[in-house]
């Protein structure tokens, strides 16, 4: 059957299960290399996916480098350009506007309060180009509120200038064209014949105040953290640090601030 010079060979039944048994465990590790595979690769899908939503809300980022957007409160605005919020202190990314006491600080501040008020949440986002902190120690964020609003191109559009990017010596962030592009097109904050003025359209008799005090010829001090003015002569006007300074009440309430109480 087999012919003269082929011998059949013949396992032994115990044998031949072994040698099945092997074949299987090799087939079956096989697989389990190859569906551990298809697990990792759909969790890293996910975990992509994961990184364009903070509390429902869509947040675009430039790709699976960059960290997990972190929702917060705001805390305060020390300025135009810097919030306090529960998750430290942000300084926004690639905006700059004017410093505190100079001509367009306030209406600067005012403008972001307008859109992130104390109390509210917003959303940072932490783009992987950019590196994590300043040389203040302060997060280097965007900034959004939670449908989506971006409060750097907000700021532009208001009167920020956008700068500390890769156009000036610091790094490139996904949003620079964008930036660069509004703020061609939008006046930025200045003082005009003694007028503080911004894209808003808020206008009054202001003077810079100098380390925190008012000049004669407009000596009511303006407090932007607060939006109180302070007149001289009540109880807290000493004490209190000027950040903007107006001629006249009339002149402070135009610019959105109130009056104190004593």
């Amino acid at each position: 059957m087999f012919g003269e010079d082929v011998a059949p060979t013949f396992l032994p039944c115990t044998r031949q299960a072994a040698v099945i048994s092997g074949r299987e465990r090799r087939n079956g590790a096989d697989m389990a290399v190859k569906s551990r595979g298809r697990r990792a690769f759909i969790g890293g899908v996910v975990a992509l996916a994961a990184t364009f939503l903070v509390g429902g809300v869509q947040i675009v980022v430039s790709g699976p480098a960059d960290a997990a957007a972190t929702a917060a409160r705001v805390v305060r605005w020390v300025d135009g350009d810097t919030v306090e919020t529960t998750q430290g202190t942000v300084r926004l990314i690639g905006i700059d506007t004017p410093e505190r006491g100079a001509c367009g600080s306030a209406a600067a501040t005012r403008h972001a309060q307008a859109i992130a008020p104390a109390g509210s949440r917003v959303v940072l986002g932490n783009p992987a180009s950019v590196i994590d902190r300043d040389k203040y120690g302060r997060k280097l964020r965007y900034v959004a509120t939670p449908t989506g609003r971006d409060l750097g191109l907000a700021q532009i559009r208001d009167g920020a200038r956008a700068r500390y990017d890769s156009r000036d010596g610091y790094q490139w962030h996904r949003r620079e064209a964008q930036y660069h592009r509004a703020d061609a097109s939008h006046q930025d904050f200045a003082c005009t014949g003694g007028t503080s003025t911004g894209a808003t359209g808020g206008t009054g008799a202001t003077a810079a105040p100098v380390d925190g005090e008012c000049p004669a010829s407009a000596p009511i001090k303006g407090n932007a953290n607060s939006m109180i003015y302070h007149l001289p002569g009540q109880q807290y006007y000493d004490i209190t640090e000027a950040e903007e300074c107006f001629a006249t009440a009339a002149a402070a309430e135009a610019a959105g601030y109130r009056a104190a109480k004593i």
